[in-house]
């Protein structure tokens, strides 16, 4: 056990290198160039039980700057009145829309188009799950371009221009934007105003989402490594989706398309990459108690264990090597055993007084690469567009190390349950309750 802490330790230090250095050297800001033909984009929000979020979503998909799009809303056999909402905002009408019938999903029970706003379709369909929601919609979508966006998500107004402006790479065939948290966020005169406010726990996801976009997924996107395109804001090739057969129904449907593409550009030897996106923005409604914020984060860690079982024995041969080394080492040996091995250890320092001076090293370690990261990761905030105040970096900054000590120390613990959950074998949506109070609109 100590042999493996300490050898765990120094791949840490390693990964925590890369993920100081390697940011700053892949963070230039793409400028929008509006002479871009529009490919055709076809928006997919997959909906169960959101009938207090869904109209931020339909208000947020308005006023984008882009022509060449539409959004299929997919009713998962909601049971409050999600269908009835989408009703009255949209006031629906029976389509002549036909799916592609290429993938597997629960039965259709119709298809509607808006009369208000010609561009917004609903799927209403007997329940299936998230990704069986998103098979359907993929199914039925008449474009070029897929996004994926969860129903509490709201896009930013160049949102979709700066996903057809990376699409016009030709080695692109997937890419996540940046999901920001909307508590505290407004918009005022067309601007969106970013506050850093609210609980201590909303304050804490901001500052992992910030971290975690703009320091995490830039340095896998360097090395074409991106473990997770998330499932709040992702885009894809729609052939590309078909062709490795849609989602699969499980707890972590975003992780596994994720990886399950990068094992199509294996056996396939293709020169195709998924990259990260910063200047592609969406907000999403962050949980606002532990409650709900337990159960956010144990369906992650089971959706990481899932994907883990299942593809830990491909991953040497039908993957690349970044992708084996950021799941599996990053992922999994640091981010899972050693939650494991550290709390066993750092108990062990406390009570016998052995390995107290590697455990105060290692510790003041966490603490330098904390400081230094999560600055990195506020200039890059401000660097692609955030406009925080000066006051706000700042106060982002100094409850950046408190939290270093208080809510962070909560991951090794959800980390820990999150993986003895997972043989629980529930495989369902993990209802987070949303307060649909939140719009940028």
């Amino acid at each position: 056990m100590q042999y493996f802490f300490y050898m765990s330790t120094v791949i840490f230090l390693g990964f925590q290198l890369l993920y100081t250095v390697i940011p700053l050297f892949f963070s230039k800001v793409k400028k929008l160039d509006p002479e871009l033909p529009e490919k055709s984009i076809s928006v997919l929000v997959p909906a169960y039980n959101e009938e207090l979020t869904i109209k931020n979503c339909i208000d947020a998909t308005e006023g984008l700057n882009y022509r060449n799009y539409e959004v299929i809303i997919i009713n998962d056999g909601s049971k409050d009145q999600t269908f009835q909402t989408l009703d009255e905002l949209l006031d629906l009408e029976v389509s002549d829309r036909e799916a592609d019938y290429k993938l597997s999903y629960a039965p259709i029970k119709g298809i509607y188009q808006s009369r208000k706003y010609k561009h917004i379709f609903v799927i209403d369909k007997f329940n299936g799950g998230k990704a069986d929601s998103l098979n359907a919609g993929i199914d039925c979508a008449n474009s070029d371009i897929v996004i994926t966006l969860d129903a509490d998500s709201m896009l930013e107004v160049n949102s979709l221009a700066y996903v057809n402006q990376y699409f016009y790479d030709d080695d692109v065939i997937a890419l996540g934007g940046t999901v920001k948290i909307v508590q505290g966020a407004e918009k005022k005169n067309g601007i969106i105003q970013e506050r850093f406010k609210g609980k201590g726990i909303i304050k804490s996801q901001v500052i992992s989402y910030v971290h975690g976009f703009y320091v995490r997924k830039l340095t896998q996107s360097a090395f074409n490594s991106i473990v997770v395109i998330s499932g709040a804001f992702g885009a894809f090739y729609k052939n590309i989706l078909v062709d490795v057969n849609g989602f699969r129904s499980t707890v972590g449907e975003d992780i596994d398309i994720t990886l399950k593409i990068h094992e199509f550009i294996k056996a396939n030897n293709l020169k195709k990459k998924l990259v990260y996106a910063p200047e592609a923005v969406c907000y999403t409604e962050c949980p606002e108690n532990l409650t709900n914020y337990y159960k956010q984060r144990i369906r992650w860690q089971k959706a990481f264990i899932d994907c883990i079982l299942i593809y830990w024995s491909k991953l040497s041969k039908k993957f690349s090597f970044g992708v084996s080394i950021f799941f599996a080492i990053d992922g999994f040996v640091l981010g899972t055993l050693s939650a494991f091995t550290t709390i066993i250890f750092l108990i062990q320092a406390i009570f016998t007084g052995t390995n107290l001076l590697h455990a105060l090293i290692l510790m003041l370690a966490v603490v330098i690469f904390n400081m230094l990261q999560v600055g990195i990761a506020l200039y890059l905030c401000k660097k692609y567009g955030s406009n925080y105040s000066f006051i706000d970096y700042v106060k982002m900054f100094v409850f950046s190390q408190v939290e270093l000590l208080t809510y962070r120390n909560l991951h090794f613990y959800l980390n820990i349950v999150g993986t003895f959950k997972y043989f629980d074998n529930d495989e369902g949506w993990g209802f987070v309750e949303r307060k649909g109070v939140s719009s940028i609109s």
